[in-house]
């Protein structure tokens, strides 16, 4: 059975978002990520806080992206929707123990998480994830002016210098790449990491 369409505004909202968030910083950071994970199409993907969904288009196979913004969701399943990606509202630690994904992504999320929570949320990861995790954040100390501007006015309360960033990602990943990308159109800078989870 399948769901009913969200409403036209909830749409529009999510829309104006995504789509902004395009015209400002275009394409460079799912391109990077979409590099840095090199998914498979026999591969299963997780999207960690996957937002409007866009990240999908790195994932050749199977994908199943979360968030608990239930309008960002809703603009997912109308915009990317199909038989081989699933978009849920749900919290990690509600997901069924026995998950498993080959691959994850965590773009933009960390700088929304207390150390606390990001330690619970990346031990959980490091259990969900048999190979690989492409984590993608803020680097406010390469940021320009501008860019500095911008990160005064993120909704993320939580933006940390690159190297807390590794260290909360090496309490249960070994870290195996760590590069800045800066968007095309220079408006953000941010930290790539690979990782591998500690057995």
């Amino acid at each position: 059975m399948t769901s009913p369409a969200p409403p036209t505004a909830v749409i529009l909202r999510a829309a104006i978002f995504y789509y902004g968030r395009i015209v400002l910083n275009g394409n460079r950071a799912l391109h990077e990520v979409a590099a840095a994970l090199r998914a498979t199409p026999s591969e299963r993907v997780l999207d960690f806080a996957c937002g409007c969904g866009g990240f999908c288009l790195a994932v050749p196979g199977r994908y199943v992206g979360i968030d608990l913004n239930s309008n960002y969701i809703g603009f997912a399943r109308w915009r990317w929707r199909n038989s081989r990606r699933r978009f849920e509202v749900i919290r990690l630690e509600e997901m069924p123990d026995e998950e498993r994904f080959d691959a994850a992504i965590m773009a933009s999320a960390l700088h929304h998480l207390s150390d606390d929570v990001a330690d619970v949320i990346l031990g959980r990861l490091a259990r969900m994830v048999t190979s690989r995790i492409v984590v993608l954040d803020h680097d406010p100390e390469s940021a320009n002016r501008l860019q500095r501007v911008l990160l005064d006015i993120d909704r993320g309360t939580y933006i940390r210098p690159v190297a807390r960033q590794r260290v909360l990602l090496e309490r249960h990943f070994a870290v195996t790449g760590q590069r800045r990308v800066v968007t095309t159109s220079g408006s953000a800078v941010h930290v790539l990491f690979e990782c591998r989870p500690r057995r």
